[in-house]
């Protein structure tokens, strides 16, 4: 099992589901999901459910810029204390460094660094434990948001001077084009990462507030991501078994699917209130309706 994300990113990728017609309970509950994650409490759930997200969300409206199209709808507050952090910042650069340096209150999974700040640019690489599509679309998502962020914050149309993502290159580009303002954008890349000019980097954002900013770092230093609530694994057992084939399941193959041993699964599954034999029963019920 891997680590926690924050509620806040699944709850990201959710209202942008229901939005766009997805039934998103029914998406939550296939990426393992309980279907409180959309009611607005704090918590988090398991690291591979955020990437999943993406890609079940993708498959259903059939757009690979889903993660473009995602931030282009971004609202302020939804990432939380994040978002704040990047808005009180001094300038843009200043607001890609928070993100960079505060991003992992919100994740364990996946991280944000800046990895070069000269004269001419500063460049922020992300990078994942997680592979396949959905992580592809979370990097899509990741670098719209710190744009779309920016773009906000300073009231101007910032374009990245180079964006490259490890995908491959899609058969249209003129989605990434049309949304980063610019066409050096390189696919099949060896890391993710995104490009300012330095005339951007030094943009002043309107609403900065040093003390704000602040207050805010200091909470944001002392965070942490709370463990899953227990309902959670049972969620995304009930995703694993719709996925296989029921007869021949057995407590040691699920566990090594959820990277854990069945002893951990079977304690999980009994502080949820459940068991393996009820869960199992569960799956077949929904195999046959």
């Amino acid at each position: 099992m891997t680590p926690p994300d924050s509620v806040l990113l699944a709850r990201f990728v959710l209202v942008r589901a229901r939005a766009a017609g997805v039934d998103a309970v029914e998406l939550a509950r296939a990426a393992g999901i309980g279907p409180g994650a959309l009611d607005g409490a704090s918590g988090s759930v398991p690291g591979q459910c955020y990437p999943r997200l993406w890609e079940l969300f993708e498959r259903q409206i059939e757009q690979p810029q889903v993660g473009l199209l995602a931030a282009e709808r971004y609202g302020m507050g939804e990432l939380g204390l994040m978002d704040y952090l990047v808005a009180t910042a001094p300038t843009v650069g200043e607001g890609f460094r928070a993100a960079a340096e505060f991003g992992s209150r919100l994740t364990t999974t996946r991280r944000m660094d800046v990895v070069a700040d000269t004269e001419r640019h500063l460049t922020v690489a992300a990078a994942t434990t997680a592979e396949g599509r959905g992580a592809e679309l979370a990097a899509q998502a990741s670098f719209a948001f710190l744009v779309s962020r920016a773009r906000l914050a300073a009231k101007a149309p910032i374009a990245p001077a180079a964006v490259t993502f490890r995908q491959p290159a899609p058969r249209h580009h003129a989605a990434f084009t049309e949304f980063f303002g610019t066409a050096a954008i390189e696919f099949g890349a060896d890391a993710d990462t995104l490009t300012l000019h330095h005339a951007d980097r030094d943009r002043p954002q309107p609403g900065a507030d040093p003390s704000l900013a602040a207050v805010l770092r200091r909470s944001a230093a002392v965070a942490t991501l709370s463990t899953p609530p227990a309902r959670a694994w049972v969620d995304l057992l009930a995703a694993e078994f719709d996925s296989l084939p029921l007869a021949t399941v057995t407590p040691d193959d699920m566990a090594r699917r959820l990277g854990i041993s069945a002893r951990t699964l079977r304690r999980r599954l009994a502080a949820a209130g459940t068991s393996w034999s009820r869960e199992l029963a569960g799956a077949r019920g929904r195999a046959l309706g």
